[in-house]
């Protein structure tokens, strides 16, 4: 039976909407975020509409998907993993601390990892996820750590519920709670994908993770009447 992964189109009325996966870096004018212990923002509303509507990134600090409360204080939260691959591997975002000093890869990833101790698997992950065409949002309302969209989620409900484990945490998904997650995922469906990252020793710098492997399991309930219905066609 050929696998295929649900791509769920929304009801909406914007069919003219037109995606692309990643910001501008023509004119190379960066954007400028504060890191605020929990986030990076982004105060600037061009910029913050800039990287939204161009790949989908980050959040409204009012609203649910991009900045659209209209609000003049509204800003642009952007998540740990999307803000890294914005600042160090596009090179279109300058990040500051608290404090106004601007953050390089190190300091910027020694704040990640204080942070989330798991900062290191979810980077090689959104990556992974990343090079593939992904739209990448958080996975925490569904128990997970990334939702997957197709474009953008204004157009395509999320395709997989994404967990990530590494090679010695085989068992950090145990049958019993991984089958709990799949019940989440399948009444909004979704698929499970079980990526595993198998990391290098030491990441000084962004190209250090070029030596990171990621495997992935697509988790699926087997359906002996979908399966008898697609054989009979």
């Amino acid at each position: 039976m050929q696998f295929t992964f649900p791509c769920k189109r929304k009801r909406c009325y914007n069919k003219n909407f037109s995606f692309t996966p990643f910001p501008s870096c023509e004119n190379r004018d960066r954007v400028q975020g504060r890191f605020t212990g929990l986030s990076v923002e982004i105060i600037d509303f061009g910029g913050a509409k800039s990287l939204y509507d161009n790949g989908c990134f980050g959040k409204g600090s009012k609203s649910r998907g991009g900045p659209a409360s209209r609000d003049e204080d509204e800003t642009l939260l952007l998540g740990m993993e999307e803000s890294c691959f914005l600042a160090y591997y596009l090179e279109i975002l300058d990040i500051k601390s608290p404090t106004g000093a601007l953050m390089d890869f190190q300091m910027f990833f020694k704040a990640a990892i204080e942070l989330n101790e798991r900062f290191v698997e979810n980077l090689a992950c959104y990556l992974y996820l990343k090079s593939k065409n992904w739209v990448i949002k958080s996975g925490i309302k569904f128990g997970g750590d990334f939702l997957v969209y197709k474009q953008s989620p204004s157009l395509y409900h999320a395709s997989f519920l994404v967990i990530v484990q590494t090679s010695s945490d085989l068992d950090y998904y145990k049958s019993k709670n991984l089958k709990g997650v799949q019940r989440v995922a399948e009444t909004s469906d979704k698929d499970v994908l079980l990526l595993t990252v198998h990391q290098p020793k030491v990441i000084a710098k962004p190209e250090d993770l070029q030596e990171t492997r990621v495997t992935e399991t697509i988790v699926r309930r087997f359906n002996y009447l979908t399966f008898v219905q697609s054989k009979q066609q």
